[in-house]
């Protein structure tokens, strides 16, 4: 399943650029950094923020940098959500999985998120991040 990338979204209406001038920007970035062999098309920038597709190295860098400059204000390839996640398997009692699905429905979260959530809160609150 797919999900759409919103910070992706809301970072390209500030900036007022569409998805052709998305791509422009980034493929003229690129060939000025020397990477020849980026050519990004206008409707992967849309399948970016429709169905969450992740860009490859060096493009979520090179249109962080792009949109902090045009901004004014940092935007990185993380906050753009634009990295490929790292996957984690935790096996859980059935109960367990049960219990993570319900606490998500009432959330209105799917289950990824919200144990993403809770990882991340564990996280910060134990480890001072």
């Amino acid at each position: 399943m797919s999900t759409p990338n919103y910070s992706l979204a809301v970072a390209l209406a500030a900036a007022r650029w569409s998805n052709h001038e998305t791509a422009r920007r980034i493929n003229e970035r690129a060939a000025q950094h020397g990477h020849r062999h980026i050519a990004v098309h206008h409707t992967r920038v849309g399948r970016w923020i429709r169905l969450g597709e992740k860009p490859n190295p060096p493009v979520p860098e090179l249109l962080a940098a792009l949109l902090t400059e045009h901004l004014g204000q940092l935007h990185t390839p993380q906050s753009l959500r634009l990295l490929r996640a790292r996957h984690l398997r935790i096996p859980l009692e059935e109960l367990e999985h049960l219990v993570l699905i319900q606490r998500a429905t009432a959330a209105n979260l799917s289950v990824e998120d919200y144990v993403r959530g809770l990882i991340r809160t564990v996280l910060r609150d134990h480890l001072c991040l």
